[in-house]
């Protein structure tokens, strides 16, 4: 008996793990195990594998997070351990685009990725980042160009298809409407930023006018587009019903979106001599406002967090969407760092330092859950085959 062939649902799936509104249709010839996870709109089922068509969604975050919490304790003094993170963030980060650029056609059909196509952006950026600490130039440079060009091309695409998508979608109220907002949308913003922060890192460590004015534009794009998207963010949080099951992890971003802007603020501070667009006051105003709203986030998102555990039965499971947390986390850490650094500000130093070694528990926590995880999907696979 022939199989029914696949009818792809009407929306991509977002970072909660969700599909878009309106989507009901099952493919016929699924597996009985798979319905649930296709029918439901508030997903718990564990999501450790890396299936192709999930790469683009969030995989790239765990590079993200490795990336910034090994430069955050690199500047701690932590050299091997930095170094051991930075090694498997490289050897993911590799991995990961050479699957996807293998199975391509395979993603354009399986949908877009959305906001969370960004993050290959981001974590370029970070990585980039991470190389001119090190004083790799050639690796540097080679972070600076490939974190450009996928800003340029994916940045305008992720946008347009948004635009594209809204223009044809069923019109409904403004709270529904909002219902499609989550907190992967800040990547527009993290992602922009990241740009940001790799081309004045760059700059910093070889100097370069070009880079470090280009920096100070991304910085600009990256601040309005941060006041737009924690508009419509805040609005979501505020009018639309935030459903118990629904993950939380992505609202992270908001506070890494902000933390980022900071760090690629303080980058452009230490590069006055370097670029002349933008007045220093102006830079270390806007990156001190930021800093403390993203202090202010930190409490509110740790308490929706619990709020989601506490109403989620049985024992939490890992989703890639965590790494969307961990990022954030290092991210205010090291951002907290060098602000506090070129403001000579002590006691900002500090709290970037402290909260580094926070964030190095936080990814090793996750880490744990993962691997846990993996090792008990294997145990029950290996059982059922045994039984079969």
């Amino acid at each position: 008996m022939s199989a029914v062939p696949h009818r792809p649902c009407c929306g991509p799936i977002h970072a909660a793990g969700t599909r878009g509104r309106g989507c009901n249709r099952l493919p016929i010839h699924a597996p009985a195990h798979r319905l649930i996870r296709v029918t439901t709109s508030t997903d718990t089922s564990p999501d450790p594998d890396l299936a192709p068509r999930d790469l683009w969604r969030g995989a790239f975050a765990f590079v993200m997070a490795t990336g910034i919490v090994s430069t955050a304790i690199l500047n701690n003094g932590a050299h091997i351990v930095a170094a051991v993170m930075f090694t498997v963030a490289n050897v993911t980060y590799f991995t990961l685009t050479v699957r996807v650029l293998f199975r391509w056609e395979h993603h354009r059909a399986a949908g877009d990725g959305g906001f969370m196509t960004l993050t290959f952006v981001a974590a370029s950026g970070v990585l980039g980042a991470h190389y001119a600490f090190l004083d790799l130039r050639i690796a540097a440079l080679a972070f600076v160009v490939i974190a450009i060009a996928s800003w340029v091309i994916l940045g305008y695409t992720v946008t347009a298809r948004t635009v594209a998508a809204a223009a044809n979608a069923k019109r409904g109220s403004f709270t529904d409407e909002l219902s499609q907002v989550d907190g992967t949308w800040f990547l527009w913003v993290v992602s922009t930023q990241s740009v940001a922060v790799v081309c004045g890192a760059y700059a910093t460590h070889f100097g370069s006018h070009g880079l470090a004015t280009f920096a100070a534009l991304c910085w600009s794009v990256g601040v309005v587009k941060f006041g737009l998207i924690a508009s419509l963010e805040f609005s979501r949080l505020m009018l639309h019903r935030l459903a118990p099951r629904e993950t939380v992890a992505p609202y992270w971003i908001f506070m890494g979106s902000a933390a980022i802007t900071v760090l690629a603020g303080a980058q452009i501070l230490g590069l006055s001599s370097e670029q002349s667009l933008l007045e220093p006051d102006v830079v270390a105003t806007v990156s001190m406002v930021l800093w403390s709203f993203s202090t202010w986030l930190v409490p509110l998102l740790i308490v929706l967090f619990v709020w989601q555990l506490s109403r989620r039965p049985g024992v939490p499971r890992f989703r890639t969407a965590w790494w969307s947390m961990v990022f954030p986390i290092g991210m205010y850490g090291e951002a907290s760092r060098q602000l506090g650094t070129i403001h000579g500000t002590g006691w900002l130093a500090d709290v970037g330092r402290w909260e580094a070694w926070f964030a190095l528990v936080i990814w090793a926590l996750t880490c744990t859950v993962l691997l846990t995880q993996l090792a008990a999907s294997h145990r029950a696979a290996r059982s059922r085959t045994m039984h079969a």
